[in-house]
């Protein structure tokens, strides 16, 4: 066991070891500085949390242990962000909307909240774990009990259904079939 004296110095060496290295590891999978900063930091605060301790700060375990750190951070903050440009796409879709005429609608921009809440349940269910609650997949997976490929399945056509409601329609087509909102 260590003591807590021993865990700080151990923070404050991996950071002076390897802050730069972790930088431009997050730098490499999400290409904006701001967020490679911020995945940095994330790194430090889970090492923090977890209280991870290594004797020898400049092992291999603990350098592999760190870069899988950095990684998992910079994927966390690259879903996440990808995520947000998915509603935020719908949400400019909401906002760029014509009507027959060609004139451009002067009703308020959609809510995305209220838009989502419109979905059939299963759909929403899977909305709300994986952009409300910000859950991977696998954790959605377990929460609704059913499989990942049914997760990423519903998703897709969630997707779809939000942007039927932002275009006004109640009917899309895949492949050969048409589907109704109401069916789905």
């Amino acid at each position: 066991m260590h003591s807590k004296r021993a865990s700080v110095k151990f923070i404050e060496g991996c950071y002076r070891l390897y802050e730069q290295k972790l930088f431009q590891i997050a730098y490499s999978i999400l290409r904006d500085v701001q967020l490679a900063e911020d995945a940095v930091q994330e790194a430090f605060l889970k090492l923090m949390k977890h209280n991870i301790y290594f004797e020898d700060i400049q092992s291999d375990d603990c350098k592999r242990y760190m870069i899988t750190v950095i990684k998992h951070a910079s994927i966390d903050i690259y879903n996440k962000k990808r995520r947000e440009q998915e509603m935020m796409y719908l949400s400019d879709k909401a906002t760029d909307i014509k009507d027959v005429s060609g004139e451009e609608m002067k009703e308020e921009p959609l809510d995305m909240e209220e838009l989502i809440s419109d979905l059939p349940s299963k759909y929403y269910a899977v909305v709300s774990c994986l952009i409300i609650k910000n859950l991977s997949v696998r954790e959605t997976a377990r929460e609704l009990g059913i499989t990942e490929a049914n997760v990423r399945k519903r998703f897709e056509r969630a997707k779809r259904m939000l942007k039927m409601i932002v275009k006004g329609s109640d009917e899309y087509e895949t492949g050969n079939e048409l589907y109704k909102l109401e069916n789905l």
